[in-house]
């Protein structure tokens, strides 16, 4: 039986990937701050919750993959960026203390799971990228990775670095922008957008793990892979697409706001997973789309 190690089990994407991993059979081995187990995560006989601070060595030692996903996302409601530079430096910090367990327990694979956060860029005047990075989050991702890699590099543990998309579905209780798009579409809210122009790409949770697992699997060492569609699409694009599968009334109000950060996906191979595992993005929008909105409406997410 595969042993997996998952940092950050009881986040959204976490625990979606532990039950997956329970679902094939998979030992799991979940790590993460609180004690309190995500709803999302089933019962089994196969999965072990260890607290960040009181980890058991022997118990991980020899696992397959370590899956490093644990993140303090609370940057992410600051504007204050010496806040945002300290909550990233003492996410950095727990990174290497992960790389260093995996090396510890001699775990045979590392995988960084990081966002495309790390491609993010201001636009100038002329809404062209520039060179400077947009996000706080994503340096310390960018940082985080590099130093995990140097450290397992050292070690011969094999390391791969991933890049997420924009990841919705059930499960998000954090409420990201898919879901309050659909929140507002189903109540047929006038929407206040961004350009319509800027380019986006929305990925099923269900599509994130699968691609997570193919990397896992069958991913090549050191190697850096986006976890995405194949082909970007604008943010109209898909702000329509929404408006249809929800059959909403919804006035859609474009270049209201101006962004003034941007992804560059140019600066990703978006064919790399396929090519190397054979995975794509395979989830049908519209059922995704309702599926999502179905359990924020059973959550009371939606009235």
């Amino acid at each position: 039986m595969k042993k997996i190690v998952i940092s950050g089990v009881n986040g959204f994407i976490g625990s979606s990937l532990c039950n997956k991993f329970l679902e094939m059979g998979y030992q799991v081995i979940g790590i993460g701050r609180s004690e309190a187990k995500h709803k999302n995560i089933i019962d089994s006989s196969n999965y072990t919750f260890l607290k960040i601070d009181q980890l058991d060595l022997e118990l991980l030692k020899n696992a397959d993959i370590f899956y490093h996903l644990a993140w303090n996302m609370s940057e992410y409601n600051t504007k204050d960026n010496m806040l945002a530079c300290k909550i990233e430096l003492e996410n950095i910090k727990m990174s290497c203390e992960m790389a260093q367990l995996a090396i510890d327990a001699k775990i045979k694979r590392f995988i960084f799971v990081g966002s495309i956060s790390e491609e993010m860029y201001y636009f100038d005047e002329n809404r062209e990228l520039t060179n400077v990075k947009g996000r706080i989050y994503g340096i310390g991702k960018e940082t985080a990775n590099n130093l995990c890699q140097k450290m397992t590099y050292d070690n011969n543990i094999e390391y791969i670095h991933t890049l997420l998309a924009n990841t919705y579905g059930p499960y998000d209780y954090n409420f990201k922008a898919v879901c309050q798009f659909i929140k507002k579409m189903v109540n047929n809210e006038i929407l206040q957008l961004i350009d319509e122009n800027d380019l986006a790409d929305w990925v099923y949770i269900n599509d994130t793990v699968g691609g997570l697992i193919e990397v896992g699997e069958k991913g090549k060492n050191l190697q850096k892979y986006y976890i995405g569609h194949r082909k970007i699409l604008t943010f109209k694009e898909y702000i329509i697409a929404l408006k249809k599968a929800l059959n909403s009334e919804s006035e859609l109000c474009f270049g209201v706001y101006q962004e003034k950060l941007g992804y560059d996906y140019s600066k990703l191979d978006l064919d790399k997973l396929y090519r190397d595992t054979g995975f794509e993005c395979r989830y049908d929008f519209n059922e995704s789309i309702n599926n999502t909105k179905d359990w924020l409406i059973k959550e009371g997410m939606i009235k």
